[in-house]
């Protein structure tokens, strides 16, 4: 069976993330978006494990539901920073990590506290050499699942600007074997990760790395997974085995990180900059510091091939800022909101709707236009940067 997963949230324990995030209003805006399986975020912080824990019942072997919400799965995840120091540079990555059990997260927590502070962040500062944790976390459980996340974003992907690494090889060291996949995030695509040979052997996968429950945020990406049984076991087999359906996937000029740049907080003059890989510029001619370099800039830095055709993925947009640039306002208006639910009321989830599986009765034309739009891949992108989103535009 096929299932759309989100294996990568926040709690309201992270920073940056809101203080309204609760298990239950992440399961019931899961089941909107028409996500299957969610990652449950934070797990290694005593307060949010405590809040899984009252809350969450075992489904089957390390897949977990709410009472309430008996239609949502949840995998124990939770995102960490890895913080040492290599050939003179500090190093600060950040790891996505899955768990088979409460049991295993109890065991990785008692072995983590060793190198941070886990109760001061949800996603947790880890002081210590990435092979020395990898191999620590496998020796606990070989099931336990550790991937890169956001690969190349500058300031925390393991092939980022700042990471000062230029090749997995490198970067993992004698624990690359141990690692079966990558994360793309928001900026980058799989036709991006693709002209990198030495990433061939990972699998891909996407998720909205969401800090809110909020519609435009969770399941912004995703993962389509083929699944003999919904357990944590096959959950990872396909990670393993790249029995990866396909990813939806954000367009990398929507994201954060694209092109190169500034934002206008970092200037006197209070003016953005920012441009694309091909100026090849170093220095912000507007206040002489060293830009933002963006991950299109580090792709095309790193690449050593072509485009590859035969990858599987689709992009979206999320509904709900489809529904701002066409009616005004912005995605937590109430009157965009309420169509909203219309629309889920009339499709039963947002997925569907990207799936065909369409009911558009008794909405504006103009936002039938739109998605159909999107579908047809007749969108863009004002580029985003140096942590500034992206600004969509429908082309007509």
């Amino acid at each position: 069976m096929q299932m759309i997963g989100d294996l990568h949230i926040h709690s309201k324990y992270s920073g940056g993330a809101s203080r309204n995030i609760n298990i239950f209003n992440l399961a019931l805006n899961s089941a909107k978006k028409g996500i299957n399986i969610l990652g449950t975020g934070d797990c290694l912080h005593t307060s949010w494990l405590n809040n899984l824990k009252t809350n969450l019942i075992e489904y089957t072997d390390g897949v977990y539901y709410l009472d309430k919400v008996p239609n949502i799965y949840f995998i124990l995840q939770t995102e960490i920073e890895l913080i040492w120091k290599y050939n003179g540079h500090l190093k600060r990555v950040h790891f996505l990590i899955l768990f088979p059990n409460f049991e295993k997260v109890n065991e990785s927590l008692k072995f983590l506290s060793r190198f941070g502070d886990l109760g001061k962040n949800g996603r947790p500062k880890i002081y210590s050499s990435v092979e020395s944790i990898i191999f620590g976390l496998k020796a606990i459980d070989r099931r336990i699942e550790i991937i890169p996340a956001h690969i190349f974003t500058p300031f925390f992907g393991i092939l980022g600007e700042k990471s000062y690494f230029e090749n997995m090889g490198e970067a993992l060291g004698g624990s690359i074997n141990l690692i079966h996949a990558i994360e793309t995030g928001l900026s980058a695509d799989p036709f991006m990760v693709r002209r990198i040979s030495e990433l061939d052997r990972f699998t891909i996968i996407s998720n909205s790395d969401s800090h809110s429950t909020a519609f435009h945020r969770l399941g912004r990406e995703s993962s389509v997974f083929y699944l003999n049984k919904i357990n944590y076991r096959h959950l990872i087999e396909s990670i393993r085995a790249n029995k990866i359906v396909k990813t939806y996937e954000f367009k990398p000029s929507a994201g954060k990180y694209y092109y190169d740049g500034h934002k206008k907080e970092r200037h006197e003059n209070k003016l953005d900059y920012y441009c694309s890989p091909k100026l090849n510029l170093e220095i912000c001619p507007y206040c002489g510091k060293s830009l933002t370099k963006g991950v299109l800039s580090r792709v095309q830095k790193l690449h050593d091939k072509k485009y590859t055709e035969n990858i599987s993925f689709q992009y979206i947009v999320p509904i709900l800022s489809l529904i701002a640039v066409i009616l005004g306002g912005t995605e937590y208006d109430r009157k965009n909101l309420f169509l909203y639910d219309k629309i889920i009321s009339n499709n039963g989830s947002e997925y569907n709707i990207w799936e065909g599986k369409s009911n558009f009765k008794g909405l504006p034309e103009d936002l039938i236009s739109a998605i159909n739009h999107v579908r047809k891949g007749n969108f863009w992108f004002m580029p985003g940067y140096d942590s500034n989103y992206g600004k969509l535009q429908i082309n007509n």
